[in-house]
């Protein structure tokens, strides 16, 4: 089935179209292909039946590259089309930190303005074109929105100084954090060493102990996936969109492994949304089982 996805300066909409294997996306009156893939065997999959099977669990892990514009239009419609089907539903938010809940509590319930809350919650650079459509598309249809990750001074600190800094922390700033830090030694370890190694790291980051930034890493893991444990303990008829860097939930590890600690009878599903640059219609075999669906798209920059 076609799907457009229009994008304005003030919003984004969703058409429908009629049938193909892949799934143009239009943006700016230019139509940009995409396709979904099923993430074991890496042929096409329909973005119907994506959705049907995205439906019957409770927890759906978004994994994006931060920086590509098409990507984040096609989680609006994948949140969109998802909300459709159930109100019954939350996302959570790696780009939120769990110290600004209340005020984004407040900002949803229009207890304070738009300005306050930015002015308040750290926005990431791209916010405004990337990350408010999808909190005012929750807003609009009443689903909660979770700062899931753990503000970013502390992740910072574990970097720079080790685990051993959380012990000197009193406990009302502990609460802003899991309350295990767990560096596995693991395939995910292994993966992010390799990335780390491979990586040309700002001046400032090649002065910390990779060991030290694994733990980094691994506490933002921790404190999205118990946000996200913790929320459907407490509304156990909810279900859950997550969005979070590719990284993060790729090949089922990071946060999705370790709710899955947390939570093993929670049912889950991990999308990875793949931007390609040259020929985005030759599937690299390096993704199989990178997750259960692989969303290719071209990659853009969207100029707004």
């Amino acid at each position: 089935m076609f799907y457009k996805i229009l994008l304005s300066s003030v919003l984004l909409i969703a058409v429908a179209g009629c049938s193909s294997r892949y799934t143009p996306v239009s943006v700016k009156n230019t139509e940009f292909p995409i396709q979904f893939l099923d993430g074991a065997t890496l042929t096409p999959v329909d973005y119907s039946q994506v959705l049907t099977e995205l439906d019957k669990v409770d927890v759906v892990f978004i994994g994006e590259i931060h920086d590509d514009s098409l990507t984040h239009i096609v989680e609006y419609r994948i949140l969109n089309d998802l909300a459709a089907l159930s109100n019954q539903r939350a996302i959570a938010l790696e780009m939120f930190e769990r110290d600004v809940q209340g005020l984004l509590n407040d900002y949803l319930y229009d207890a304070v303005s738009e300005d306050e809350f930015l002015a308040g919650c750290r926005p990431w650079d791209n916010y405004s074109t990337d990350y408010r459509p999808l909190v005012e598309l929750s807003k609009r249809r009443g689903m909660p929105v979770l700062a899931a990750n753990v503000p970013r001074r502390y992740a910072a600190s574990i970097a720079k100084y080790g685990e051993g800094v959380l012990a000197s922390l009193p406990d009302s700033e502990k609460v802003w954090m899991a309350a295990e830090l767990l560096a596995l030694d693991d395939e995910y370890k292994e993966r992010f060493m390799k990335r780390m190694g491979s990586m040309d790291m700002p001046q400032a980051m090649q002065k910390n102990d990779f060991e030290n930034l694994y733990m980094a890493q691994c506490i933002k893991d921790d404190t999205m996936a118990e946000s996200i444990a913790l929320f459907l303990s407490q509304n156990p008829a909810m279900r859950i969109i997550s969005f979070q860097g590719d990284f993060h939930s790729a090949f089922s590890l990071g946060v999705v492994k370790k709710l899955k600690l947390m939570a093993s009878d929670v049912t889950m599903s991990v999308i990875s949304i793949v931007p390609v640059t040259g020929d985005w219609k030759k599937i690299d075999p390096l993704w199989k089982n990178r997750a259960g669906f692989i969303v290719v798209v071209p990659r853009h920059s969207i100029s707004r």
